[in-house]
């Protein structure tokens, strides 16, 4: 089996068709942590076959998409109002 890590996966997309697109594809794999940021289990292979469709899904000279690798150390210190956890539908 894999070895799986937390990734956060922000993006920034112009247009609103792609946006819908991104987020539906984004929203199938992660936990959304604000309405464009996103936080995924994810090993290798998922990553991988995640960035690919990405890039399918985007315009490269306009949009972009960031993918961090979160480290098992990694502490999470929330300030004010909680990540977004349900409900959160782009239209």
């Amino acid at each position: 089996m894999s070895h799986v890590r937390r990734y956060l996966i922000c993006y920034d997309v112009r247009d609103a068709r792609r946006l819908r697109r991104v987020h539906r594809a984004m929203r199938d794999i992660g936990e959304p942590i604000q309405f464009s940021v996103f936080e995924a289990e994810l090993n290798a292979g998922e990553l991988q076959a995640l960035l690919e469709k990405l890039g399918e899904l985007i315009d490269a000279q306009l949009d972009s998409v960031s993918c961090y690798s979160l480290t098992p150390e990694c502490q999470k210190i929330q300030l004010g109002k909680g990540p977004i956890l349900d409900g959160l539908i782009l239209v």
